[in-house]
């Protein structure tokens, strides 16, 4: 209301059901605080991407505006259809930014050929602005080099709390606790969240890269991460399993504190080279990463212009309220982009 945008909810869902607003002229959509309620009533019906698609396909409105808020891979798959049907999108999801690059350019050409827009900055770091200050630093000409640091909100919690009382299996169920780490927080152990975020990055300078060209250590074995899994007890078997790495984990953290630096999960980004690594590195005091906080994500850039030190985005980036947040920027952002065209 203080910014003076309305947004008219046609359909909300979840993985199951879906409820479509009444067919009206003056109809304001679906009542926005009693969403969660609306999905479960008697008005909902399974869930049905087709009939969402056909239903916003038929919308008359300019405007409309996909919120997705998922990481499906079967959602992804419906980008290209939206985005050719002058369909905005926004959302987190991965599976398009990180997933088959001939997929990824078909989304960006019908993105491109119909003016729509595609926000996915939520999809890096949640609410920072890392996708925008990389575009903007592209856009005005800057060349970049190097991009460094560390985009999981789950390793940067677990290696500021590893000492000899928390141990790193420990240190993971606290980071499940507070809603950090993904569902199967696998994906963040085996360092593929962190991957796919990498990908993301480096499509955005230019790069041609895809998952499987990232240089991924793993912290947990291989058994573990392609072990099966009952759905219903996932967390506590997996919490168990894990304990097998604690001792290497933990002495690994030690020798980089006798050595006077800090365990950090990073990334690096060598555009001249165009290699990705994602790596448990010992980090010094002159490293940005070296006093990154429990919940924080950052990224330096290191370009023409930013040589002398790089410019650093950092910030809180766990936890769902923060990835909410991050989704509405890009809506906000779309927003101040139809206002534009109409003036």
């Amino acid at each position: 209301e203080k910014l003076g945008v309305a947004c008219r909810i046609s359909a909300a869902g979840n993985s199951k059901k879906v409820v479509i607003s009444k067919d009206s002229k003056d109809s304001r959509g679906l009542d926005i605080e009693n969403i969660p309620e609306l999905i479960e009533g008697e008005d909902a019906m399974d869930f049905d991407l087709d009939r969402i698609t056909e239903l916003m396909e038929a919308d008359v409105n300019p405007h409309r505006v996909i919120i997705d808020c998922t990481d499906s891979e079967s959602v992804s798959k419906y980008y290209d259809r939206w985005l050719s049907n002058g369909i905005n999108i926004v959302g987190p999801n991965r599976n398009v930014g990180a997933g088959s690059l001939d997929y990824y350019k078909s989304v960006l050409s019908a993105q491109k050929d119909n003016s729509v827009n595609w926000g996915y900055e939520s999809s890096v770091g949640s609410a920072l602005p890392i996708l925008t200050t990389l575009r903007d630093l592209l856009e005005t000409g800057d060349t970049v080099h190097t991009i460094s640091g560390s985009v999981s909100g789950t390793m940067a919690y677990v290696f500021s709390h590893i000492n000899n009382e928390v141990s790193f299996s420990d240190a993971v169920r606290r980071a499940v606790d507070k809603d950090y780490a993904e569902t199967d927080f696998r994906e963040d152990l085996s360092g593929r969240d962190m991957a796919r975020k990498v990908v993301i990055l480096a499509r955005q300078i230019g790069l041609d890269v895809s998952l499987g060209d990232v240089e991924v250590e793993s912290l947990i074995p291989e058994d573990i991460n392609t072990k099966t899994y009952k759905r219903e007890s996932l967390e506590a078997d997996l919490l168990e399993d894990i304990k097998v790495v604690n001792d290497n984990i933990l002495e690994r953290v030690k020798a980089a504190e006798a050595d006077g630096r800090h365990l950090r999960y990073k990334f690096t980004i060598d555009v001249d080279t165009g290699k990705c690594k994602v790596a448990l590195e010992s980090v010094q005091n002159t490293d940005p990463l070296y006093r990154l906080k429990a919940n924080e994500n950052l990224v330096a850039f290191e370009t023409d212009r930013y040589t002398v030190s790089p410019l650093i985005v950092k910030g809180a980036a766990a936890g769902p309220d923060l990835a909410a947040a991050g989704i509405f920027a890009d809506l906000l952002r779309l927003t101040r982009a139809f206002t534009a065209l109409q003036i």
